[in-house]
């Protein structure tokens, strides 16, 4: 898979638009003689793979989406005789979704994934210290992983334990990278300011950057990691589904990559703006072709075969209705606007109460008392909901340690 994605980088464009096509037609007429899914989806549609003779024929073939697949059994989107490892998908949106992947899945993925670190200065004999949401039951703060050259913290343990057990590592296992979700590293980009500042120093000399992933890097987690971190901060995009992977290429701004996925913007049915819709590129086993992500995106760059893009709003529900019902995008309330109060606080989840009323999960960075003083720093003019604040002491986290940005009553 290197020496694939490496040879898709040399290629002419002339070239990456033959192979992209016979690519495409090749999934095509597999899909359509091997999953019963398609086979009906398309015939419904009058559609035959046979249309596919260049690629600006691509757009005729009919959009997939998560409800089309989920009214039909697995059995059904599978291809015959052939066998996966079984995944699931949307469980924190409400909308599961059980498919297949190839055995290879996890090679390819990890293929694309060092590309895109390897461009930053990332190489695998570096040490990573990884943040997510593995428990270690005895307790301890670090566990060395190997295969990964990392160590792995545990998501039990108090975050100024973990700084202080990186801190007694010998001296020659040098972190040079820190990976994992954004809310965590920022954390530790805390906790470790309240070191000794030489301790503190000499941890910072030895990184080399931070690999960002599992969560929207929002400001309140990345400018933290940015100011007592490194500002070689990698970030990228995808799904369970793995028919799509994006790295950020400027602030916010993702670059799809052709090896691992095809990706669209196909305009809503609103005319608002954009539906990412994607193609896996290894998945002969549960084929996901045009398939709608479910994320709002503002294109800024198309080609066939890439696409870079900016998220208006993504696919785990974070989005609030206000009293007219209508769906408003946490993304650009929260961080599409200034608010004082960030200046007060450590993190923030939106909880939903009912139709035009929501309430702020705000772990404050210090003691507050005055929670409708924070609630005045947040500038929520022109929106037809009613807000208040909630102070906790810790941020809601789901079963895998996550932090999500809207948080279920």
């Amino acid at each position: 898979m290197r020496r694939s994605i490496a040879e898709a980088g040399r290629a002419g464009p002339e070239a990456s638009q033959a192979a992209l096509l016979r690519r495409l037609q090749a999934l095509l007429e597999h899909a359509y003689g091997r999953v019963p899914f398609y086979r009906e989806f398309y015939d419904k549609r009058g559609f035959s793979p046979r249309e596919l003779r260049t690629l600006d024929n691509w757009d005729m073939v009919p959009v997939v989406t998560k409800h089309d697949l989920q009214e039909h059994p697995i059995e059904a989107r599978t291809a015959k005789g052939l066998s996966g490892r079984t995944a699931n998908t949307g469980g924190t949106s409400g909308e599961p979704l059980a498919f297949l992947l190839e055995k290879n899945a996890m090679p390819v993925e990890w293929a694309h994934m060092h590309a895109i670190w390897t461009a930053r200065g990332y190489r695998v004999n570096h040490m990573k210290l990884r943040f997510g949401g593995t428990y270690f039951p005895d307790g301890e703060p670090l566990r060395y992983h190997p295969r990964h050259n990392e160590y792995i913290v545990n998501a039990n343990a108090d975050m100024q334990v973990v700084v202080r057990a990186v801190a007694a590592l010998p001296a020659q296992r040098i972190i040079r990278w820190l990976h994992g979700y954004p809310s965590l590293v920022a954390e530790f980009a805390h906790a470790l300011a309240q070191l000794p500042p030489v301790t503190a120093a000499r941890f910072r000399q030895g990184l080399a950057g931070v690999l960002l992933g599992s969560e929207y890097p929002a400001p309140m987690y990345r400018e933290p990691i940015e100011q007592m971190l490194s500002t070689n901060i990698i970030s990228w995009y995808g799904h369970s589904e793995m028919a799509l992977l994006a790295h950020e290429t400027a602030l916010g701004l993702y670059r799809s990559l052709p090896t691992y996925g095809y990706c669209e913007a196909v305009p809503a049915a609103d005319g608002a703006d954009h539906r990412l819709v994607c193609t896996s590129m290894h998945n002969r086993v549960h084929p996901f072709i045009r398939y709608d992500t479910g994320d709002r995106v503002e294109p800024v760059c198309a080609s066939r075969g890439s696409l870079v893009f900016r998220i208006s709003e993504g696919r785990i529900g974070d989005f609030i209705v206000d009293r007219q019902q209508r769906r408003l995008a946490l993304t650009s309330i929260i961080f599409g606007r200034h608010h004082a109060a960030f200046d007060e606080v450590r993190h923030l989840q939106v909880r939903q109460d009912c139709a035009g009323r929501a309430t702020l999960l705000v772990v404050p960075r210090v003691a507050v008392r005055d929670a409708g003083g924070l609630l005045r720093g947040f500038d929520f003019s022109g929106l037809d909901v009613d807000w208040c604040v909630e102070l906790i002491p810790a941020p809601v986290r789901t079963r895998s340690g996550k932090i999500r940005l809207k948080v279920e009553p």
